[in-house]
């Protein structure tokens, strides 16, 4: 597919060369962000927004920095609502894993199901009554999902982007 990008490719600091198979998770640029579909799908189609310059702190971030990622989960969020109709939207910063990302601020797109969700024969994680009022990290089940199933979702997103947001290829 054209938007396969090495994340690499796009942070030139090497802080992200690790990734395996990075190419099949990016969806976009948005001026210094990258949305990458995160490999942990649990909540089917959580998303990466990625700063790609060193902060680590969401101080750090400028307000020329803030108007791209309002934009990026704007366009994000319409996608998601046409290709899988979550019923509510977690966003995160979390900070904590600085050691595997090298100090880019990120924040996590996840949207959450108060029903079973099926896509493409997978099964993915919805609420119960117990765990709608938590927070997504608390009841992610934390399953690194196969290339070939990331790749659809990826595939289902980019196809329900507003036209007139359309993603440049």
């Amino acid at each position: 597919m054209s938007n396969e990008k090495p994340i690499s490719d796009l942070i030139p600091c090497e802080c992200f060369n690790g990734l395996a198979n990075q190419e099949v998770d990016f969806i976009c640029e948005f001026g210094p962000w990258v949305l990458m579909l995160n490999h942990q799908q649990n909540f089917l189609g959580r998303t990466l927004a990625i700063l790609k310059r060193h902060a680590v702190d969401f101080g750090e971030i400028t307000p020329h920095e803030l108007i791209p990622l309002l934009s990026a989960y704007r366009h994000w969020k319409a996608a998601i609502d046409k290709a899988f109709k979550p019923d509510k939207y977690n966003l995160a910063l979390l900070g904590n894993e600085e050691y595997l990302h090298g100090g880019h601020v990120h924040f996590h797109f996840v949207p959450r199901y108060r029903r079973p969700v099926t896509f493409a024969s997978e099964s993915f994680q919805h609420d119960t009554p117990e765990t709608t009022t938590q927070n997504y990290s608390r009841v992610d089940r934390k399953q690194i999902y196969p290339i070939k199933i990331r790749r659809k979702i990826k595939h289902k997103i980019l196809r329900s982007w507003p036209k007139h947001l359309a993603i440049k290829k």
